[in-house]
């Protein structure tokens, strides 16, 4: 278990944009009357832009 957990929390970043970012994204996208972002439902381009910056976040070492 703690060789799993070792392996994981270098990762919560990119845990972070999928799981919390890209949810409260999405939200605040359909209460702002966006539907879609050319065809492409705003989860998946939260989720996108999510990960992707999680990443970014895990590589650079920062959020900002």
């Amino acid at each position: 278990m703690a060789t799993v957990l070792e392996r994981l929390v270098p990762w919560g970043p990119a845990f972070f944009g999928v799981l919390i970012f890209a949810p409260v994204t999405t939200a605040v996208m359909d209460a702002g009357g966006i539907a879609a972002v050319a065809g492409v439902p705003t989860f998946y381009l939260a989720l996108a832009v999510g990960l992707a910056w999680g990443v970014v976040a895990k590589i650079r070492g920062r959020w900002l």
